[in-house]
C-alpha cells in the first residue's frame, strides 16, 4: 500500500510539473520573448542575428521613449558590470552597487572591439555599432551563453519619441547538468530585462526634460 500510494504520488507530481511546463511553454514563453515588442520590430532585422540562425532562446522586447535617441546612447554605452550597472535588480546583477543615475563620461567613449562586462568572470565584445541607431554585443564567456548575442536599436518617430528594441539570442547546448539552471534563466529573464528597459526610459526622459 504505501508503495502504490508513493507511486501516484509521484506520477501526480510529474503530471503537475509536466502541465505547469507546457502551460509556460505554450502560453507564458510566447508573451515574455516579445515584451513590448510590435510584429513588426520581432520581424525585422537586427545586427547578430546572422550569428545564431535557429536560436533556443530568441527574444526582442522593446518601450516607447519620449525622448530623441541622443538622450537614450549614453545610457546604453555606459552599461555594464561595476560601470553604470544595467539599471536592473542591482543586487542581482551589479554587486548590489546601485545603477548610475547620470552620465559618466569615462565610460562615454565605447566602441567596436571594446569589452562590456557582464558580470565578475564573464563579459561582452562590442561587435557592432552604429552610433544613436544600434549596437551588438557578442558574450565571450564558454558555456551555455557562449556567442550568445545582444543587439539594441533606437528606431525615432517624427514626434521625438524613440523605440528602444532589446534582442537576446542564445543557442542553448543541451547538457543535463545545466538544463535546470538553463530552463529558470529562461523563464526569469524578463523580470530582469523589463526592469533595465524601463530604467533607461525612466533616466532617458528626465534627461530630456532637463535639456528642454
Amino acid at each position: 500500500m504505501k508503495r502504490a500510494k508513493l507511486r501516484r504520488l509521484l506520477l501526480t507530481g510529474a503530471v503537475a510539473v509536466l502541465a505547469l511546463i507546457g502551460a509556460y511553454l505554450l502560453l507564458v514563453r510566447p508573451w515574455h520573448l516579445t515584451w513590448g515588442a510590435t510584429d513588426e520590430e520581432i520581424r525585422r532585422p537586427m545586427p547578430g542575428d546572422e550569428i545564431h540562425a535557429s536560436p533556443s532562446f530568441d527574444a526582442t522586447r522593446a518601450v516607447t521613449i519620449e525622448a530623441d535617441p541622443e538622450h537614450i546612447w549614453p545610457w546604453l554605452v555606459q552599461m555594464g558590470y561595476r560601470r553604470a550597472g544595467f539599471y536592473s535588480y542591482d543586487r542581482i546583477d551589479n554587486d548590489g552597487t546601485p545603477s548610475a543615475d547620470h552620465i559618466i563620461s569615462e565610460y562615454q567613449a565605447l566602441k567596436v572591439g571594446d569589452r562590456v562586462p557582464m558580470a565578475a568572470n564573464a563579459s561582452a565584445e562590442v561587435r557592432e555599432m552604429d552610433p544613436h541607431r544600434s549596437m551588438l554585443w557578442v558574450f565571450q564567456e564558454e558555456g551555455q551563453w557562449e556567442n550568445a548575442t545582444w543587439a539594441w536599436g533606437l528606431y525615432e518617430d517624427d514626434t521625438h519619441r524613440t523605440r528602444l528594441v532589446s534582442r537576446l539570442r542564445v543557442s542553448y547546448k543541451w547538457a543535463r547538468p545545466s538544463i535546470v539552471p538553463m530552463l529558470l534563466v529562461d523563464a526569469v529573464e524578463l523580470v530582469m530585462m523589463r526592469k533595465c528597459l524601463l530604467g533607461i526610459k525612466r533616466r532617458a526622459e528626465k534627461l530630456a526634460r532637463e535639456s528642454a
